[in-house]
């Protein structure tokens, strides 16, 4: 391609980091519970904390050997790949008011794909609190993220690519900082009814100033605009009848308005509409309930040319030389379109078994894309050719769009004393893989496992 060869987060020139590039496969290749883990718990009435150690190589950040299979627990080298503690947090929670701290799971908004927060991710570093009285919940976080850059990634953040926009020549120099931000407030008049409104930033290269940590402060990008992003998230849910969930979500990442030249960036959406039904046939004591979503992400959603502002969060491995880049969108990133059908059946006992499908269109932008034009890293952006020669996007790119479609299984057994059986297998065809036209691949994720837990 004219344009150079692309790097993606996974691939540094300097023959050290590897990250996962597909951030789907979290989900798919983490294992429901570790292999071994111990942990400690405390707490009373309003105060809450614990903390663990597990004993799990991450098979998920492996390269599969020639067979393909890489699903056993290699103790050996698992110093290598682990993320220890999986989970550790202190919280207190009050009438009106609860604040946690730690490296724990959270998400905003309903279904799958969330758009504004990833609930797919292993965890977030981070303090939440949330506050709510009569109709009226807020929610604001600060979270953080590992601020290990390539050395491609490096010389990309150390220059100044938006000089028509860029208004703070301070941001020329590059301080290993990223982390981010949520606001969200919900209004929820009627029972069946309610409104969100929210705003994330991310701060990158910059010591963060007063302005970005404050919770009720908005669009921070007004006062360092080469060092901070920032979007916003409008929710709407419903339940029309008993046992539905009608709900949608949109987010504004950036909008190009007519005044605006044509080398503007454009339009950068997503959106999400889904529904919940808790279905009324009730056989022998079993809850049913299906789902159905669809999301959207435009190209460029998400992405932008500084590693440290693009919407992903680095989770690094022990070592430091890998790491996971996990979306803090959607759990594909940007230039996607994703629908999905589910169906749970639960029973009083704690068995719940489930059977789901997914088509996936994904484009070929991908976050934190760098090019190598010359001697020169290049961020791959909607504006690659104003940097290089016209068309030299398209030809580095070009248009294909991967398609995924992928069914799943999943039983969960509970028996005899704090003894639990967990099946499941996950199988996809990927049309036009790595998006070559007419290439086609298989791939098939099973999973068995039989856990106790002592202690409890």
């Amino acid at each position: 391609a004219r344009g150079g060869t692309v790097l993606y987060p996974e691939m540094d020139v300097a023959g050290g980091s590897l990250a996962l590039r597909d951030s789907s496969r979290l989900s798919r290749l983490t294992l429901p519970s570790p292999i071994l883990s111990c942990g400690l718990s405390f707490g009373t009435e309003s105060l809450f904390a614990t903390t663990e150690i597990d004993f799990t190589t991450s098979g998920l950040a492996k390269s599969a050997n020639g067979s393909g299979f890489f699903g056993l627990w290699s103790a050996a080298d698992y110093l290598g790949w682990w993320t220890f503690p999986g989970e550790a947090y202190v919280s207190w929670a009050g009438e009106y008011v609860s604040v946690a701290a730690g490296r724990f799971r959270t998400g905003i908004g309903f279904g799958d794909s969330n758009l504004f927060l990833n609930g797919e991710a292993p965890w977030y570093d981070h303090l939440e609190w949330s506050f709510w009285f009569g109709p009226f919940r807020f929610f604001s976080l600060w979270g953080s993220s590992s601020s290990q850059l390539s050395a491609a990634e490096y010389a990309v953040q150390g220059i100044d690519w938006d000089v028509d926009n860029n208004h703070d020549a301070a941001t020329e120099s590059v301080t290993a900082i990223k982390m981010f931000t949520y606001h969200y407030l919900e209004l929820v008049p009627l029972d069946w009814l309610g409104f969100g409104l929210g705003e994330m930033q991310i701060v990158g290269g910059k010591t963060p100033e007063l302005a970005h940590l404050l919770p009720l402060s908005y669009w921070h990008n007004t006062y360092s605009a080469g060092s901070s992003n920032v979007m916003l998230l409008a929710t709407v849910w419903t339940v029309p009848l008993r046992g539905l969930l009608l709900r949608g979500e949109f987010v504004m990442d950036d909008s190009k308005s007519p005044s605006e030249h044509g080398t503007a960036k454009p339009n950068c959406w997503a959106w999400e509409a889904g529904a919940t039904w808790v279905l009324p046939a009730r056989p022998s004591g079993w809850m049913l309930t299906l789902d159905a979503e669809y999301s959207h992400a435009d190209t460029w959603t998400y992405a932008r040319w500084q590693p440290y502002l693009t919407m992903y969060q680095r989770q690094t491995l022990t070592g430091g030389w890998n790491g996971l880049d996990v979306p803090l969108g959607h759990p594909d990133g940007g230039d996607v379109d994703k629908y999905s059908l589910r169906l749970v059946a639960r029973e009083k006992s704690g068995t719940r078994v489930e059977f789901g499908y997914a088509w996936t269109v994904k484009g070929p932008v991908y976050l934190g894309m760098i090019a190598t034009v010359g001697p020169d890293f290049v961020p791959v952006y909607y504006d690659f050719d104003d940097w290089t020669n016209e068309g030299d996007l398209d030809a580095l790119l070009g248009s294909t769009r991967k398609h995924v479609h992928g069914v799943d299984a999943r039983v969960v057994w509970p028996f005899a004393r704090a003894w639990k059986l967990d099946a499941s297998v996950d199988f996809r065809v990927v049309l036009n893989a790595g998006h070559v036209s007419g290439k086609t691949e298989y791939e098939t994720v099973w999973k068995l496992g039989l856990a106790r837990e002592f202690g409890r």
